[in-house]
């Protein structure tokens, strides 16, 4: 592991990434979200939706049966958060039945690269937004190497991270959308976990915050 990570150590530590990481769901923001998805997510109107109640929402899917709509709408509220697009994209991922065909095949199957292929066959869902729904899904399931959150504030911070020079603000970095690239990098950030002895999902959302 970088000694460059190993510093921050107990700044990654005493993160909760569960309750830390979490947006305000604003409905003035989202009025023109589908309405079926819209009634689903009515209670969180004007709370704060963390990643735990996304996960939650996740393991009622897994458990009991319910929609696949609470989870991967809940996902889009809290990733797109105040951005003022977020209905729109929503509303486009939701629009093509084929679209909600690869959602739930995604969320179901226990192969990775199968649901990761799944969520990018959809016209306009990439990395960062695919890898938010495996994250979550995942973590529903327990799984002991969960899949990460990989955008752009992740990629850039990594880079960043060991950048000496400078590189990095004068370069655009984003994430591989290669499957194998998103593995490798689970596994990276898994590996660093167990070194620090924190949650993988922890040295995430440092990377997300940037602060350092």
């Amino acid at each position: 592991m970088s000694d460059v990570l190993l510093k921050y150590q107990k700044q990654i530590q005493e993160l909760n990434a569960l309750e830390d990481s979490k947006f305000k769901y604003e409905p003035s923001r989202w009025v023109r979200l589908e309405k079926n998805a819209k009634q689903l997510v009515r209670k969180y109107e004007g709370e704060y939706i963390c990643r735990g109640d996304v996960i939650d929402a996740f393991k009622a899917y897994y458990k009991n049966g319910e929609s696949y709509l609470l989870p991967f709408t809940l996902t889009m509220l809290w990733g797109f958060s105040d951005t003022g697009y977020g209905t729109f994209r929503t509303n486009k991922y939701l629009g093509v039945p084929k679209n909600e065909l690869a959602i739930q095949k995604a969320f179901n199957s226990s192969n990775l690269k199968e649901s990761y292929q799944q969520l990018l066959s959809i016209y306009g869902l990439g990395v960062s937004y695919a890898s938010k729904l495996l994250y979550f899904a995942s973590r529903a399931r327990e799984e002991k190497e969960y899949a990460l959150i990989f955008d752009i504030r992740v990629a850039r911070s990594l880079v960043r991270l060991l950048d000496t020079f400078g590189i990095a603000e004068i370069v655009n970095i984003t994430p591989s959308d290669r499957f194998d690239d998103y593995l490798s990098y689970i596994q990276l950030m898994h590996r660093w976990a167990d070194e620090l002895q924190v949650e993988a999902e922890n040295i995430e959302l440092f990377l997300f915050n940037g602060e350092f």
